[in-house]
């Protein structure tokens, strides 16, 4: 008896370690906790708020160019200065002519008052004080008119320094020392080097998402810039069929010229590439049902890409193990 009872518990044994021996092991995670956000991503280069071409205003020879390519100036710094001799004469000219009629208005004035003194002696005529009247008049607007030229003539020599619109770099140099200048002839061209921006090519499909992205980054030569949209067009270009975003730089800005991309993330909640496995034809994943796996295919997945997948969040995925996995396997399960 003894020895029956021995071989029944020597037989249970080897049946329980044969059952161990097929189950394979398997590490699961909640689906919620597994799932991944889609990463977009659109063409981006870094680009100057103002980018002019500095040109003459006045007529004058080119005395001296302060500034060259790759200098770096301020608003208000001088690029080039032109020869003023002409215009410090012309307006000297105008400042005399107005002095001048000053004086003529003082005469026209005093002789007003004698013909208005004489005319209530009946010593002139009606006719002579409306002459001197008229005048007077006339006078006084020639010296409106002469304050404005003299106003035009300080403003022509003002012209002749040429300064900064913003602060700026130089990017190209056209005026030379001696050359003779024009309204109009392109003395330097200067990128502003504040104010910038990126400009992204948006697909329309993710035009909508775009104003509630928070977390919106320019990725260029394995470096990384945080921006925030400015602004986004509302126009399709006809030719390329993109929209096109403005942005702005949240911090040090990235050097003006540089091409990259805008990064984003889209909540879809995709399944990660290292958990997707191949069956037959179809890609999908291993569900784990109490202690044996189901294998689910998840329709429209591609190869080394992730894929959305249609299943509850509380669904326990396998994550480890699966590469050895048929459907209805046996398993012995742990969590992540």
């Amino acid at each position: 008896m003894a020895i029956r009872f021995l071989i029944f518990i020597i037989l249970a044994l080897v049946a329980g370690s044969t059952i161990a021996a097929d189950s394979v092991p398997v590490t699961v995670q909640r689906l919620g906790d597994l799932l991944v956000d889609k990463e977009l991503r659109a063409p981006a280069t870094v680009i100057s708020a103002n980018r002019a071409v500095v040109t003459s205003e006045v007529t004058a020879l080119i005395k001296d160019v302060t500034v060259d390519v790759g200098d770096t100036l301020r608003k208000g710094d001088t690029l080039v200065i032109l020869d003023d001799d002409n215009n410090r004469l012309m307006l000297a000219q105008a400042r005399a002519r107005l002095a001048a009629l000053k004086a003529q208005i003082a005469r026209a004035k005093y002789r007003l008052n004698k013909a208005e003194e004489l005319l209530e002696k009946n010593f002139i005529s009606d006719d002579e004080l409306v002459a001197r009247q008229t005048d007077l008049a006339v006078f006084e607007a020639n010296l409106q008119e002469q304050e404005v030229l003299i106003s035009i003539q300080a403003l022509a020599l003002s012209r002749t320094r040429i300064k900064s619109p913003f602060n700026a770099a130089v990017v190209e140099r056209q005026a030379q020392v001696g050359s003779y200048a024009m309204p109009g002839t392109a003395l330097m061209t200067i990128v502003q080097i504040d104010g910038r921006e990126i400009d992204a090519e948006i697909d329309p499909r993710y035009a909508v998402q775009l104003p509630a992205v928070s977390d919106l980054r320019f990725v260029s030569q394995g470096r990384e810039w945080r921006v925030e949209l400015s602004r986004l067009s509302s126009v399709i270009e006809t030719d390329t069929r993109i929209l096109h975003a403005r942005l702005k730089f949240d911090g040090d800005p990235a050097p003006i010229g540089l091409t990259g991309e805008l990064v984003w993330n889209e909540a879809t909640g995709l399944m990660p590439v290292a958990k997707i496995v191949q069956r037959g034809t179809s890609l999908g994943v291993f569900v784990a049902n109490s202690d044996t796996v189901r294998f689910v295919p998840i329709p429209g997945a591609q190869e080394g890409r992730p894929a959305l997948v249609d299943l509850s969040p509380d669904t326990l995925i396998v994550v480890r193990g699966q590469a050895r996995l048929q459907d209805g396997d046996a398993v012995s399960i742990s969590r992540e």
